[in-house]
């Protein structure tokens, strides 16, 4: 609204108050007076600006009605506290008003038990007053851009995003104000199972530490140290017997083969094997490279190829391209399954009791690690080919199988399939 159009004096009513404003040319330039009664006195306060003159006439008519003298007028001991606090703001750049709100929401943080002053000591030894301003948003985007960058494997990247974009989206506030309780309360909302909470508190740590790296938090920032771990329930490990693997590669399309006998005999992860390449598979050298880029751990790794193995990818061998060129994993082993199934019924005498297969999740990952632990008797080299650490190989794999079993597990070969294979009965 132009000034123009104003009807001066103007009158700002609040209930039975009337606060004026006048407006003055002075040397060609407009002023404005605002003009009130308090204490049976006229009151007056000029003003270059209209719009500050207004905000000043409404703020002290709502006080006049109010009835809030004392806020217009102190007592003398007051009056000079109050110069003496203003004075004080000022020399913090702050306003007073917001010093004194900021300070009462500060001291009621800690309960009134520690003051302000020990507050800002405490955060200066900590130099958070020299931590940049990051929104725990733009930390994880740069976090997940880094990794990217930086050649992790696809399935850490997977994993990161799966976590931390849930993160981003529940806490959209400054990274360092994220608390412990805070983070335990969302790791406990999670609708997941004990072991995807600690694998999300995991994957939250790494980025804590991802941000203490780059100098967006304090060195001694906890992070999920103080994040009590969820109790996961305990579950056995499932593993094939010979018998079982050796129908499943009697049975198997030729292009699967590769697959079931890398996860047999080198206990690589399925996805390690849906990304192996056969220029990684050393057969000569009698070893297979399991690239950083391509490893959960997102380490490089070398895997024995035993003598079964080699004789099991002989006849398969390139030069280079996919090991298993199939997409969908878990349709083709559904179907190796029914093949197999189907094929013992047929060799059965009677096809009603004739053993059947199934599939058991991870299973030859889990047989490869059992009886190469038998073979071996050497955790800490098992746990250096499965890309595994040897605390989970003791604790799981250790007794699952004897020496005997795992000799008769690595003699599987195509020569001696038939052999193995009984008739179903």
């Amino acid at each position: 609204m132009s000034k123009k159009r104003m009807v001066f004096p103007m009158e700002i009513k609040q209930g039975s108050v009337v606060v004026k404003i006048y407006r003055v040319e002075n040397k060609g330039r407009d002023s404005f007076t605002v003009s009130f009664h308090a204490d049976g006195k006229r009151r007056l306060k000029m003003f270059a600006d209209f719009d500050e003159a207004l905000a000043e006439a409404k703020s002290k008519a709502t006080i006049l009605s109010r009835g809030e003298l004392d806020a217009l007028h102190l007592r003398s001991e007051d009056a000079r506290v109050y110069v003496y606090c203003v004075q004080l703001s000022k020399s913090a750049c702050i306003p007073l008003d917001l010093l004194v709100k900021d300070a009462v929401e500060a001291v009621k943080v800690v309960d009134g038990k520690v003051s302000l002053l020990e507050m800002a000591n405490e955060f200066k030894r900590r130099h958070m007053h020299k931590l940049p301003d990051k929104l725990l948003p733009d930390a994880l985007d740069e976090m997940l851009k880094a990794k990217e960058t930086d050649g992790t494997s696809d399935a850490y990247q997977k994993v990161l995003k799966v976590y931390l974009k849930q993160l981003k989206v529940k806490f959209h506030c400054q990274l360092r104000s994220v608390a412990t309780g805070q983070l335990s309360d969302y790791f406990r909302d999670m609708d997941v199972s004990p072991r995807s909470k600690n694998n999300a508190r995991a994957t939250v740590g790494a980025f804590f530490t991802f941000c203490k790296e780059r100098g967006w938090l304090p060195r001694d920032h906890e992070g999920i140290s103080m994040v009590q771990k969820f109790k996961e329930k305990p579950t056995d490990i499932t593993i094939y017997s010979p018998w079982e693997v050796s129908q499943f590669l009697t049975y198997s399309r030729t292009e699967v083969v590769p697959f079931v006998a890398t996860g047999a005999f080198a206990g690589l992860r399925t996805t390690e094997i849906e990304r192996l390449d056969w220029s990684e598979v050393h057969l000569k050298e009698r070893f297979i490279e399991i690239k950083a880029s391509k490893a959960k751990t997102a380490s490089r790794r070398l895997v024995p190829i035993s003598d079964n193995l080699a004789k099991w990818l002989k006849s398969h061998v390139k030069e280079h391209g996919r090991v298993v060129p199939l997409d969908n994993m878990s349709k083709q082993i559904g179907w190796l399954v029914e093949d197999t199934n189907a094929g013992l019924k047929e060799a059965a005498k009677d096809a009603d009791k004739a053993r059947q297969v199934k599939w058991k999740k991870n299973a030859l990952r889990h047989s490869f690690i059992s009886y190469r632990a038998a073979e071996t008797q050497d955790v800490a080299q098992v746990a250096l080919e499965a890309g595994n650490s040897p605390q989970i190989i003791f604790q799981h794999y250790r007794e699952l199988v004897r020496p005997k079993e795992a000799k008769a597990w690595f003699a599987i070969d195509p020569d001696s399939v038939a052999d193995v294979k009984t008739k179903a009965a």
